[in-house]
């Protein structure tokens, strides 16, 4: 325990990637009716309880999106009208052409601001233990103000870890790939062909493998991976590839050996070593047949 936070459910080693956070006010229930503070109406039973989804969510503008159906994407202006909009009239006490020039310089930083968790009514601590993720007690506050920046202040720190968990997650997928090309050096297929094959083993699965827990990114590798196998007379092969990719959770070791054979092949059929590709063929279909 570590300032008195417990995580009441999940591994600290594998964060989820959803989290709630909650405290409990100690504060007489007649007083907290009473309290002229924005956020008394959201404690029940004495519970404060704040939620993020940084697994879906991981940045702002998909925290807008998810949570007020705001995209940014189809135009600055447009997104910023609908913003102000929805913050109903907030537009009278702040500046839109400094907040227009705020988000037009904010692209390259966005990575840096974190996503917001949003305060959620909860009635009993089992209602909150009974949600997906990962759940933490902040501890107990005889302040509200205090207990709001203890459950906003943590999945702060929640979604900085996930993310680096998430990134090295990933960084390990491409060493286990580069370790499992190194110790299966290609036999039958020379020459140029072996431009080819690098450029997807070390280029492009790689790139792909690095983007795929961002939707947005990994649509982006795809196409590019797509439009340099422009021509291939296989497209299954280039369809097998990118959906052992985009495939939702870790990538086994079979399936790790499947991307080297597909990339085999590819470049023994752009080198018209029909003998090779059907040798990495029928690899493939055996690695297939054993599922």
């Amino acid at each position: 325990m570590v300032l008195n936070l417990e995580q009441k459910k999940g591994d600290p080693d594998h964060l989820d990637g959803r989290v709630t956070v909650y405290a409990m006010i100690e504060i007489d229930p007649s007083e907290l009716i009473s309290m002229k503070h924005p956020i008394a109406s959201m404690v029940h039973n004495g519970l404060l309880v704040a939620q993020g989804n940084f697994k879906e969510q991981s940045s702002l503008k998909d925290f807008l999106k998810s949570e007020m159906g705001l995209s940014l994407e189809e135009g600055l202006e447009e997104g910023l009208t609908e913003l102000l909009d929805k913050m109903n009239g907030i537009e009278s006490a702040l500046d839109p052409q400094k907040l227009k020039d705020r988000l037009e310089n904010m692209d390259g930083i966005e990575e840096f601001i974190p996503t917001p968790a949003k305060i959620v009514p909860f009635h009993s601590v089992q209602e909150i233990l009974d949600q997906e993720g990962d759940v933490f007690f902040t501890g107990k506050f005889k302040n509200i103000g205090n207990a709001v920046l203890a459950v906003n202040s943590l999945p702060i720190l929640y979604q900085a870890k996930f993310r680096e968990q998430d990134m090295q997650k990933v960084r390990n997928e491409i060493e286990m790939l580069i370790s499992q090309i190194e110790k299966n050096e290609p036999t039958l297929v020379a020459g140029p062909s072996d431009n080819i094959e690098e450029k997807i083993l070390k280029e492009f699965i790689p790139n792909m493998l690095y983007c795929r827990k961002e939707p947005a990114s990994l649509g982006s590798a795809v196409k590019q991976f797509r439009t340099f196998m422009t021509g291939y007379r296989f497209k299954e092969d280039v369809d097998e590839l990118v959906t052992i990719i985009s495939a939702d959770g870790d990538l086994t070791e079979k399936e790790y050996r499947l991307l080297e054979l597909y990339a085999k092949k590819i470049a023994a059929v752009k080198h018209e070593d029909f003998s090779a590709a059907e040798q990495y063929n029928r690899e493939i279909h055996n690695i297939r047949d054993r599922h």
